[in-house]
């Protein structure tokens, strides 16, 4: 049976209120967005190899290597956040010229009048909302065996994870030969899931910083976009952006970040 494989990554968080229910919107460290991104491939080794490759030349690079980042006890794996800028353009560079995979995309806007009416005042069903769009109309394929897994995050379980995938899926199941795994893994341990942690990073800093140069360089990277709870773009789905509606700020509705 054929194998497609589905690369999870998240940005923020799903969490409204703190310990003893306090609410956590607009205090220090709080995100005001939770963007789910997805790769699909079918040409894992390919990325795989690609990736591995890409790392190692920067790692025998004299102009790199000395780089302290680089250099952690632990080793160095691709991650946008973290590496260092002149490594993260070269990275950039490189995805604009690789192909073989799609990129799918659910930004969460953390509205709190969604989450206490939708949501129920529930994380877990905010953060199931995400994966359902994410995962819906694109995971399902009679006679593929579906592999998916999730980049692994200080406060994501395996439970959760199972949870929001189960229901997501059992809504898409029909009849025939279906067949699916999921787990949670560590990213430097799968380094193709540096393509999407990028591709997320990309569009997260548009958003909240403005600056669209990394975004733009890489927009028909882009296979689908979802504003969940844009709801002044609701009307014929004006919230969903692909290849022929690009998403950009001046489309969506005001981030009020």
């Amino acid at each position: 049976m054929q194998k497609k494989y589905f690369f999870i990554d998240e940005c923020g968080d799903p969490e409204f209120y703190g310990k003893r229910k306090k609410l956590l919107v607009g205090q220090p460290g709080y995100h005001p967005l939770l963007i789910m991104g997805m790769m699909r491939t079918h040409k894992r080794k390919m990325l795989r190899k690609k990736v591995i490759q890409f790392q190692n030349e920067i790692l025998a690079d004299p102009m790199y290597n000395t780089i302290p980042s680089l250099n952690k006890p632990k080793g160095w794996y691709l991650h946008a956040k973290d590496d260092h800028p002149e490594i993260r353009a070269k990275f950039f560079e490189f995805l604009r010229n690789c192909n073989g995979f799609k990129i799918y995309m659910v930004i969460g806007r953390k509205e709190l009048e969604i989450f206490n009416k939708k949501h129920n005042n529930k994380a877990s069903e905010f953060y199931f909302d995400l994966v359902h769009h994410l995962l819906k109309n694109r995971v399902y394929q009679e006679n593929f065996d579906h592999r998916l897994y999730l980049a692994h995050r200080e406060k994501t379980t395996l439970d959760k994870f199972k949870s929001a995938i189960d229901q997501a899926l059992i809504r898409q199941k029909d009849t025939g030969d279906f067949t699916y795994k999921y787990d949670i893994v560590k990213s430097q341990e799968y380094p193709e899931m540096s393509i999407v942690d990028y591709m997320i990073w990309a569009l997260q800093r548009y958003i909240m910083k403005g600056e669209g140069r990394f975004f733009n360089a890489l927009i028909d990277k882009y296979s689908l976009i979802i504003d969940l709870y844009d709801r002044a773009n609701y009307e014929n789905r004006r919230n969903y952006y692909w290849a022929k509606n690009h998403f950009s700020l001046d489309k969506a509705s005001d981030f009020n970040i």
